[in-house]
């Protein structure tokens, strides 16, 4: 499923994201607590850890090489990105060859590794032809720096024009019950073309159960998720009040009840939560345990059909007001 080959992956469908753990944008910041949640993550079995140069402004890999810098390097998957930059307050797209190879460079110095396992176009580039950038990447992957290269954000369009089937890229996609993505996802698995790597599982926040699915009232105003549009939405809100409705009458925890969706669809094959905390940590984990109880294996795509049933008739019975004990227990 995911792209790695290790023996003791207990999680391959599940990637750390690292973003909010930079301590920008995200609200207050604990610098130990953050790198505690990572060596928790590391406790759990997660062995897939993804972060970005564009991620507050390099402090995201400062923190993930300190995990580095504990375990031996090929126990762990690292994958960063390159393209997007900082310019003063601007966000700066740019994945020519220099920059693209500069931005690995700068990447591994902060890393404090030698090569990265995945190494993806964090967006295209206008001003650059999709060729040029993957070109690049191949290049450096062919000069060892990296293992495997992948990409993120492409439509459908430069999924079918630009990545050969059977390929299998790993494709980073924003997917969730609130911002569906499910044409993307089709593409990527059409032909074989991408492994479908799904982001913002939670939203930001607003599908989780801490403050930020309070929504804007409770964000402040250097907060990222004030740019995100699904936060001004009345739409959303709408739509999320239906989600909760659905899950609350159910024994699911809200959280666990969206990854389980979102692992459920046979075009998801790997999904990248980022945790601020050990305890928010916990929380995105503990769809484990559901899995486990139903004795479900989600290498097999037979299981994931099985996991997409359960739900369906857990949701079904309980909004119905019946008892579903006998379901929940086989």
């Amino acid at each position: 499923m995911a792209p790695v080959d290790h023996d003791d992956f207990i999680l391959p469908w599940f990637w750390l994201g690292t973003w909010s753990l930079g301590g920008e944008g995200f609200g207050p910041h604990d610098g130990s607590e953050a790198l505690a949640t990572l060596e928790a993550a590391l406790e759990s079995g997660i062995r897939c850890f993804d972060t970005a140069g564009f991620y507050a402004h390099g402090r995201s890999e400062q923190l993930l090489s300190k995990l580095i810098a504990q375990q031996k390097r090929q126990k762990l998957f690292i994958a960063s990105k390159g393209g997007l930059s900082w310019q003063g307050k601007n966000v700066i797209h740019c994945t020519n060859r220099n920059a693209l190879r500069q931005s690995l460079f700068t990447s591994l110095e902060r890393l404090k590794t030698d090569y990265l396992d995945l190494y993806q176009l964090h967006w295209p580039d206008p001003q650059t032809p999709i060729e040029t950038s993957l070109e690049t990447l191949q290049a450096l992957q062919e000069d060892g720096l990296i293992l495997r290269w992948g990409v993120c954000n492409f439509s459908v369009e430069q999924i079918q024009a630009y990545l050969p089937s059977g390929a299998l890229i790993p494709h980073q996609v924003h997917h969730n019950p609130l911002h569906r993505a499910d044409d993307i996802l089709a593409a990527g698995k059409a032909n074989q073309r991408c492994l479908n790597c799904i982001t913002s599982p939670l939203e930001q926040g607003l599908l989780g159960t801490g403050k930020s699915a309070q929504g804007l009232a409770v964000l402040g105003k250097r907060d990222a998720r004030q740019r995100n549009p699904l936060f001004h939405s009345e739409q959303v809100k709408m739509e999320l009040a239906r989600f909760v409705a659905k899950i609350k009458s159910t024994p699911l925890p809200q959280v666990s009840a969206v990854f389980l969706e979102l692992l459920s669809s046979p075009l998801v094959d790997v999904v990248i939560s980022g945790a601020r905390t050990r305890k928010q940590l916990a929380e995105v984990l503990a769809h484990q345990e559901w899995l486990r109880l139903w004795d479900i294996n989600l290498e097999k795509p037979e299981d994931k059909v099985v996991l997409a049933a359960k739900l369906r008739e857990m949701v079904q019975l309980y909004n119905k007001g019946g008892d579903a004990a006998d379901m929940i227990e086989g």
